[in-house]
């Protein structure tokens, strides 16, 4: 990793601003999608994905209008002022798969 390894801070405000930072610069790098081409509600508004997890602000409409609040808290991990959906989650892979499905690339229809 490298990021934080040996950093040092000087108060804990400046260890949590420096993970908000690395979390925001790498979520940003990420695509990002309206719930509509996950599946879900438009009104639960947009998030950012990869191949194994699906991320919303902390404070997303996700959970209610996505249905998300029925994940396991073992499938979500919150890490700075973001929310990381593992695909773990039925849920999550479901949704990832409707995104492939859109793009053209159903995983479901490669394993055949």
């Amino acid at each position: 990793m490298g990021y934080v390894d040996n950093a040092e801070f000087h108060n804990t405000d400046d260890m949590i601003d420096s993970v908000n930072n690395i979390v925001h610069n790498h979520v940003q790098n990420m695509r990002q999608v309206g719930a509509e081409e996950l599946g879900l509600d438009r009104r639960a508004g947009s998030a950012w994905v990869n191949d194994d997890y699906i991320v919303t602000d902390a404070g997303s409409r996700f959970d209610y209008y996505a249905g998300f609040e029925y994940v396991h808290k073992d499938d979500i991990r919150v890490v700075g002022e973001y929310k990381f959906y593992s695909r773990h989650s039925s849920r999550i892979a479901d949704c990832l798969e409707n995104l492939a499905e859109a793009d053209g690339v159903c995983e479901s229809e490669l394993d055949n």
